[in-house]
């Protein structure tokens, strides 16, 4: 029921009181607690909560690399490159390593592994060649950076850290290819979607007409007509 409540407090916005609520708790509070509160920072693009909930996470549970992943996310969201590297620094001193992504998509009786990035398919070249066709379509090209404005560094970072080939996006484009038109394509992940990712898979849908599941870490994500089951909060 706490966590209920608090799921609620994160959804509606209302952070300091959901962080309030934790304090005020009549018992322990749990990595699950605090994780609410992180997703709902995360959602609501609070950096300082989400930088105090992955704290205390991390010390309930320490082989908790989710946590720290995501507020890497966070930190390049806004361009926080140091605080990205004193992430990773920590991870490396505590022996931690993040999870490989990947998104596997079942058709045919047959099983696909994809991991960001991944040409290792046989078909990857068409799969590549769709993939880029329906994200121009979409308006969801590679983002292109002023060099003015951005520092040869951050701009290396950034283009090495582009949504534009994740996994989930390469399952979903073999599935639009080797499925029959007016079938669900049906695609599991092992970390959480992210928010880019999770904008394309919705205007994908749309733009082909097909339902779209995609079950990650957390929830089943089920995309149709431009929408997903989920609200936009995950």
């Amino acid at each position: 029921h706490y966590g209920c409540m608090l799921d609620l407090l994160g959804r509606t916005g209302n952070l300091d009181q959901a962080k309030c609520f934790i304090d005020e708790l009549p018992l322990t509070s749990t990595a699950r607690i605090w994780g609410s509160l992180l997703a709902a920072s995360r959602h609501h693009r609070n950096i300082e909560l989400a930088e105090l909930a992955a704290c205390h996470i991390s010390s309930l549970e320490h082989d908790n690399t989710g946590c720290y992943v995501l507020l890497s996310n966070m930190y390049a969201e806004v361009g926080r490159w140091e605080d990205i590297e004193r992430i990773k620094f920590l991870m490396r001193n505590q022996r931690l390593e993040k999870i490989t992504g990947c998104s596997i998509l079942e058709t045919n009786n047959r099983t696909y592994r994809f991991t960001n990035h991944d040409r290792s398919h046989v078909d990857s070249n068409v799969i590549y060649e769709v993939l880029d066709i329906i994200l121009r379509k979409i308006g969801e090209e590679l983002c292109s950076y002023e060099v003015s404005k951005t520092k040869p560094p951050d701009l290396a970072r950034r283009r090495a850290n582009s949504t534009k080939y994740h996994s989930v996006r390469l399952a979903i484009c073999y599935g639009l290819i080797s499925t029959s038109l007016g079938n669900p394509i049906l695609v599991r992940k092992n970390t959480r979607i992210c928010e880019k990712c999770h904008s394309a898979a919705k205007k994908i849908s749309e733009f082909t007409n097909r339902e779209i599941v995609v079950g990650d870490s957390k929830i089943y994500h089920h995309f149709r007509d431009g929408h997903c089951s989920c609200g936009d909060y995950w």
